[in-house]
């Protein structure tokens, strides 16, 4: 990790979304990250949210303290809270100021040793860490919304037992073995799955799965 200013939070994020234009996942804002989101609507930070991250089909997910939830700014978008690709969860426990752009870019609001803010840049491995101890939190916060009804996947008995492979991290050739179909069939059955998820990647099915009840969230 290394600071940056954080005025350059926008920025940076800018950047991100210009270097993998196509690129569609989760961005997930956790604490003030969430908080700017949802209360201040005009700020250069939630305009981001809504012009480079929603309108590009990225999915959102904030994760606030329950607190927030009952002040009276928190209903001036029930718009946004509601729309079929933002996610929000509350919860008591004390939250980090994260946000993550998929599995590629996190930002961690932090103090530093003279009592300054500092935001600190993560990229590769330090995000991945970053991204199970989101999900951690995320798993044990109540949920508000959800983006879709489960009935309305589709996947079929294969599918989920696919699925339920790919929670295990078994690589393609066992689990194909395992269920008796080839690595190829079973490659399809993985792409039908983030077809129906509306993901890209395997990760983001794993965690779009958990949050849907489709496995169990760890």
């Amino acid at each position: 990790m290394h600071p940056i200013h954080a005025d350059a939070v926008c920025g940076v994020l800018r950047s991100a979304f210009a270097e993998a234009p196509h690129t569609r996942g989760f961005t997930q804002l956790t604490g003030r990250f969430a908080v700017e989101t949802m209360h201040h609507p005009l700020s250069d930070f939630s305009r981001l949210v809504r012009t480079e991250i929603l309108t590009r089909g990225h999915g959102l997910r904030l994760l606030a303290d329950r607190g927030v939830m009952t002040d009276p700014r928190s209903r001036t978008l029930p718009g946004d809270v509601r729309a079929r690709q933002v996610h929000l969860r509350v919860t008591d426990a004390p939250l980090p100021d994260l946000a993550l752009l998929g599995a590629e870019l996190g930002l961690v609001r932090t103090v530093s040793p003279d009592g300054r803010l500092q935001i600190l840049l993560a990229r590769r491995e330090a995000t991945a860490a970053l991204l199970q101890f989101q999900q951690v939190l995320w798993g044990h916060a109540e949920g508000l919304t959800s983006a879709r009804d489960v009935r309305e996947l589709h996947l079929d008995e294969i599918q989920r037992q696919v699925l339920q492979m790919l929670g295990s991290g078994m690589k393609d050739d066992t689990a194909a073995r395992q269920m008796n179909v080839s690595v190829r069939t079973y490659r399809r059955h993985v792409a039908a799955i983030l077809k129906s998820l509306d993901v890209s990647t395997r990760f983001e099915a794993g965690i779009r799965a958990a949050e849907y009840g489709l496995v169990s969230a760890t």
